[in-house]
């Protein structure tokens, strides 16, 4: 952690500043939380989880307090060449099921295009990074990047994927909706295939804490699944359009995700990640055998297509949500 860390860093319970002392971060009121080998573990043990993560993590903090050794705690992951281990098996859980094919095949890190412009140290936070792909690709484009996900595991792969790449970034345990970061901390909020698994109101939650981590006249970009969505209407039909349990996907209609990030940011713009399923990136393309590539080349197709005919946008199976916060009247709290 360096120093705007550790100036930044805010109790998730009440907000307030943290102290670093023996490990241990702690606020006035006296709430404390873990720092395991340099990684900030702060998560409140008494809310209803979105995620198995969310307790993994606590168990693990309270496994290693104890006297464990990290080593044994943590998910053990092997490979055998240079792409760690843990990447492999969660590589379609994070990137998606296209990716399936490929697990335990890839010839280097999937670092996606991030479509935010190259930044001279602009400080930005991924929400829900997992093994860190936005995070350390929005480091190598000059932004100040910290990454902040629920489970241990995957911070940690996601500090020594960004050491094998020589990537300055950081990384914190947390929870979306308890974002454990001072008021107006950020430039840019980022998030991908993250909130579209929460329930709505989880995600307006997580919603509304990002909203106050941003300062003003920062940006927000956020990735959500759209319920009118080719891919996404077959998907909504063999669950038979329940509307998603535990870590499901739940989809959200383009008018009303613009609604909701009007309320609380400011005015929206809204346009297509891809088509044919989620998390499909083009700049994946060559680690897919054809008939994937064919996918990828054709939503990419449609994606330009869509910059010029808007109406397109409207069957995207993910799409984008952009916002420059604006606090006045028409934003809302928590």
């Amino acid at each position: 952690m360096d120093e705007w860390m550790l100036r930044n860093l805010a109790c998730p319970r009440d907000k307030g500043s943290l102290e670093f002392r023996d490990d241990l971060l702690t606020c006035q009121a006296g709430h404390a939380y873990s720092v395991i080998d340099g990684i900030p573990v702060l998560i409140l043990e008494d809310d209803h989880p979105t995620h198995g993560y969310l307790q993994q993590s606590l168990e693990q903090v309270k496994r290693v307090r104890a006297g464990e050794k990290l080593s044994a705690v943590l998910r053990q992951v092997r490979s055998d060449d240079d792409i760690d281990g843990f990447v492999k098996g969660e590589l379609p859980y994070t990137n998606g099921t296209l990716y399936f094919p490929v697990q335990k095949r890839l010839t280097r890190y999937p670092l996606p295009d991030l479509r935010l412009p190259a930044s001279n140290g602009e400080r930005l936070l991924d929400v829900g990074c997992n093994w860190g792909r936005w995070t350390i690709r929005a480091a190598q484009k000059g932004y100040y990047a910290i990454g902040i996900d629920p489970s241990l595991d995957a911070v940690m792969a996601a500090r020594r994927v960004s050491r094998q790449l020589g990537v300055h970034a950081q990384f914190v345990v947390g929870d979306a909706r308890y974002l454990p970061f001072a008021d107006s901390a950020f430039d840019v909020v980022y998030s991908y295939s993250v909130l579209q698994h929460f329930s709505k109101a989880n995600a307006r939650s997580a919603l509304a804490e990002m909203n106050r981590v941003l300062k003003e006249s920062g940006k927000v970009l956020v990735q959500m699944a759209n319920k009118l969505g080719v891919r996404s209407f077959q998907q909504q039909w063999r669950r038979g359009f329940t509307e998603g349990e535990a870590f499901e996907v739940r989809y959200w209609k383009p008018s009303e995700l613009i609604k909701t990030f009007d309320e609380l940011f400011g005015t929206t713009k809204i346009s297509a990640d891809c088509y044919f399923g989620l998390g499909v990136q083009g700049s994946d393309a060559d680690l897919m055998p054809l008939k994937y590539r064919m996918v990828i080349y054709a939503s990419e197709a449609l994606r330009r297509i869509s910059k010029s005919f808007m109406p397109l946008v409207n069957v995207a199976d993910s799409v984008f949500l952009e916002s420059i916060k604006n606090n006045g009247p028409h934003n809302v709290s928590k």
